[in-house]
């Protein structure tokens, strides 16, 4: 897929992007959701250039100057079509920095401006993340949305634990470390003051039926186990 507006690192960093193209004569927005473009706007609205000298010049530079003047509620009316989505990145490539700020200011509702993991618990690694859950919900919305077959998926044996998931990174320091992030936010945990036993397994085994409550997903195959002793949770939280 040819990326239209962003850079290859933004593609990655970002899940759900809206980029919009602007000047006098024409509009472009286009979105990049899940690894998906689409283009949901592509207006081009007509600026009739005249060739002759004289007075027709002159009509057509009242004519181009009233253009420019409403091209702020031009673009705000094209603008209005887009679905109110809640994109993590909005990209601008307009000329005019009057016209910049209007746009700008009139899709700030739509957009968060944060990179989809900064809503979750997170680590960022040199190489790959660690993200977890902080609720039913978000254990929901991180494991159905972001959760890929190679990732590492954590929680611990005990009800009451969030996910977390590891990206891009299976090195063993890493996999404790998300281990200990798991058990340390569980309820486990909290309640027991003890050793927790965490449960690690690919994000090919997850599954979800319709009968499952929010933040519940079942596991299939075989998994590992970690034990996270006390020790190393005061540690961790001194």
């Amino acid at each position: 897929m040819k990326l239209e507006g962003i850079s290859l690192k933004e593609y990655r960093d970002y899940d759900s992007i809206l980029y919009v193209k602007a000047d006098t004569k024409r509009l472009k927005a286009i979105e990049y959701i899940d690894k998906k473009k689409k283009v949901i706007l592509n207006k081009e609205r007509e600026v009739r250039k005249v060739n002759a000298g004289g007075m027709a010049k002159k009509k057509y530079r009242r004519f181009y100057e009233q253009k420019i003047k409403k091209t702020g509620s031009w673009h705000l009316e094209q603008l209005e079509k887009i679905q109110r989505e809640r994109y993590d990145f909005l990209k601008l490539e307009v000329d005019n920095e009057k016209q910049k700020a209007t746009i700008e200011n009139f899709l700030k509702k739509k957009i968060t401006n944060r990179k989809w993991f900064e809503k979750f618990r997170f680590e960022l690694l040199e190489k790959g993340l660690i993200v977890g859950g902080k609720d039913r919900k978000t254990n929901e919305e991180l494991l159905k949305k972001h959760l890929k077959g190679d990732d590492l998926v954590f929680h611990t044996e005990m009800k009451g634990s969030p996910f977390f998931i590891l990206k891009n990174n299976k090195d063993k320091e890493n996999i404790f470390r998300a281990a200990l992030l798991t058990a340390f936010y569980s309820q486990d945990w909290k309640r027991h003051n003890q050793d927790v036993t965490v449960m690690i397994a690919s994000g090919n085994q997850i599954h979800k039926d319709k009968k499952m409550d929010t933040g519940t997903f079942g596991v299939r195959g075989r998994r590992e186990n970690m034990i996270i002793s006390k020790r190393e949770l005061v540690e961790f939280n001194n």
